[in-house]
């Protein structure tokens, strides 16, 4: 990291993002949060430019360099907009220096939506609180200092962690047990999974669904299966998944990508990208027509891939690539292509991908003007992310297909396991959902 030099090295997870850029995967998420009340501008605008200083790294611009891409300081005061561009539209644009995050306002929801080369989405997070926290301060005349909650330095925000934590060339071993070596054709030519089909919007714009369910009843069907709501919705999603599958695709595995945080495993404050992912397989011969015979499976995964163990040597393989030498020296033309091409061997590898943002923490004088929190991340199939906040947890699904019938199967299951759901959408498809 310059940051005292007007620039930014790209952290590790960065690295490959702008490479992996391409039609409707624009790499952008969207966080967003719904007040009790319409947003006022003008004082949206206050809080944004209050909350600025505390983030430097994020009012940045991205660049070539010979070797990598990095951050270069925009030279400009971020805006808010109301929204009127579709969900997601992209933020970079080869050759531009434009700003990589926007703030937008529609009725009573503040959208937060970034580049994932600035951060993952608990980084995004902690931006918007920052914003959400000015913005209720000076609209109910709350006192901020009592009511902010991160106190972490500008420093500690701006980290690299998978720098900060990287320890060379080894794997952990973890209470006396030998390290699993990873198998290293394995992951370069992965096994082609199972991959959702419908029918592509002809513009590739992201269609977005929006499921609020009670939190607490969600929390009483997990604990009733004796799982964690994380091995619940991947679980249900499987089996959403296995209505549509032909016998021809059984031969194929379903492989949920889920997202991990790494500071959960190491003492961190950073906002910027910090996480691992792990790959979950559930191979639709093992179907038995029941939701347990899937849970089995899925709680076997999480737990043989969810270990302190796996997850240092994740972090440590992801910061060992600005460390190889013959990648550090390749010119970033022959990185680009290089990267683009491994990325879509990667893809045929995965079904879906699944992010369990987790709990939105606020103070008690700031929880009664706030309904609900979302997150959305941009994906050409499907991608699904699942954000808490009091007794309300909202799936917010996106995908550039035009009809949702995984996604109806996935809602009505929830339904008849007892839990409510409240959809919205900024599409309707003749089936409905």
């Amino acid at each position: 990291m310059a940051a005292d030099q007007g620039w930014y090295r790209l952290d590790n997870a960065a690295k490959i993002i702008p490479s992996s850029v391409e039609g409707a995967d624009t790499r952008v998420m969207r966080l967003t949060c719904e007040l009790k009340e319409e947003v006022d501008p003008a004082l949206l605008q206050e809080a944004l430019d209050l909350a600025m200083p505390e983030f430097p790294h994020l009012n940045c611009c991205l660049r070539r360099g010979v070797f990598w891409y990095y951050l270069d300081n925009w030279r400009g005061t971020p805006e808010i907009m109301e929204e009127t561009i579709p969900a997601l539209s992209s933020l970079y644009t080869p050759g531009h220096r434009d700003l990589l995050f926007r703030v937008m306002y529609y009725g009573k929801r503040i959208n937060l939506e970034m580049f994932h080369v600035l951060a993952d989405g608990t980084g995004g997070f902690v931006f918007l609180v920052h914003i959400l926290t000015h913005y209720l301060s000076e609209k109910y005349g709350l006192d901020y200092g009592e009511l902010a909650q991160d106190l972490s330095s500008v420093t500690e925000k701006e980290e690299d962690a998978f720098s900060q934590f990287y320890e060379g060339r080894k794997l952990r071993k973890i209470n006396n047990r030998k390290p699993v070596r990873k198998n290293f054709i394995k992951e370069m030519f992965p096994v082609k999974a199972y991959q959702i089909k419908g029918h592509m919007d002809e513009d590739l714009r992201q269609h977005l669904i929006e499921g609020t369910v009670p939190t607490g009843k969600l929390l009483e069907v997990a604990h009733g299966y004796e799982v964690t709501v994380g091995v619940l919705i991947v679980s249900l999603y499987v089996e959403a998944m296995m209505t549509q599958i032909t016998a021809r695709e059984r031969r194929r595995p379903i492989v949920v990508s889920v997202p991990v945080n790494l500071r959960q495993f190491f003492p961190s404050a950073t906002t910027r990208n910090f996480y691992g992912a792990i790959q979950i397989r559930f191979d639709p011969a093992a179907y038995q027509g029941t939701l347990e015979s899937i849970l089995t499976e899925i709680q076997k995964g999480f737990m043989e891939n969810l270990t302190e163990e796996n997850m240092f040597n994740t972090m440590n393989g992801y910061a060992a690539l600005e460390h190889n030498y013959a990648i550090k020296m390749t010119p970033l033309v022959l990185k680009y292509w290089g990267i683009r091409g491994y990325n879509n061997l990667v893809k045929q590898g995965v079904t879906t991908s699944v992010s369990n943002i987790g709990k939105v923490e606020l103070p008690e004088a700031m929880r009664q003007y706030v309904s609900k929190f979302a997150a959305f991340m941009a994906s050409r199939t499907a991608f699904l992310c699942l954000t808490s906040f009091g007794d309300k947890t909202v799936f917010g699904i996106t995908s550039c297909f035009t009809e949702h019938t995984v996604f109806m199967h996935f809602f009505r299951r929830l339904t008849r396991l007892g839990i409510p759901v409240e959809l919205t959408t900024n599409d309707y498809d003749r089936e409905g959902v």
